[in-house]
């Protein structure tokens, strides 16, 4: 019997040991992928073509919250990564500039808008696009940027997890993941690598804050332009 305890013991000493070594590679990897992004060459945006959705807009006022409507900000953060972006020498198209909309009369208003920014994606000569929202819910939630793209492009998921790397301090300590999504129109129906970027959660009151303050936004934009250099620089052509 001391035989057994002795064995399932040191069983239990050499899991223990190896869950730790597993847990180091793990952060030890991260690490070396952030200090990739840190490093990631900005000059790679030089030439780029990238499209910009500020989703909804017009009659469709997206998501609101704690004073915020989702069209306002998402017109918002797109003008300043637009903005950042052309400083880095990239060109950008915008879908939209203003408060429009794609919607057309009777029924099937709403899909026909999507439709239209995916002909626009899909006819722009772009890198790649990204769709800028945010969220709101009711529940109380985990707080955070978070990265989404669809399954028909892999190009797509190395964006969306460059991207999600970049937006880790977005807010500080965001620990969401990128995410698949298989029903978005805009992600699912586009032929080009894009991905849609929830920038956060309206109805999350210090998020909210964060999401309204001019100084948070330009960090967002900066944060996203960092993620898409990152990309062009180890995943683009690899």
């Amino acid at each position: 019997m001391r035989v057994i305890f002795v064995k399932l013991r040191w069983m239990g000493v050499v899991a223990t040991f190896s869950i730790a070594a597993i847990v180091l590679n793990l952060l030890t990897l991260q690490h070396l992928e952030l200090d990739r992004l840190e490093s990631a060459d900005m000059t790679k945006l030089q030439g780029k073509v990238i499209m910009i959705d500020a989703g909804h807009g017009g009659i469709d006022d997206g998501a609101s919250g704690n004073g915020i409507i989702e069209k306002e900000l998402n017109l918002t953060i797109a003008l300043k990564l637009r903005d950042t972006l052309v400083g880095y020498g990239a060109q950008v198209v915008m879908i939209r500039d203003t408060d429009v909309d794609f919607y057309t009369k009777g029924k099937g208003g709403k899909r026909n808008d999507l439709m239209k920014r995916v002909e626009m994606i899909n006819t722009s000569g772009a890198d790649l696009f990204l769709s800028i929202h945010a969220d709101s819910i009711k529940a109380a939630v985990r707080p955070g940027a978070q990265v989404l793209y669809g399954v028909r492009n892999e190009e797509s998921k190395k964006l969306a997890e460059a991207l999600q790397l970049a937006l880790k301090d977005c807010p500080p300590g965001n620990k969401r993941p990128a995410k698949e999504d298989k029903v978005i129109i805009v992600l699912n129906d586009s032929t080009i690598p894009g991905v849609l970027v929830e920038t956060g959660f309206l109805s999350e009151k210090a998020e909210a804050a964060n999401l309204r303050n001019p100084i948070y936004q330009d960090k967002m934009a900066q944060r996203l332009a960092k993620g898409l250099a990152y990309h062009f620089t180890y995943n683009v052509g690899l």
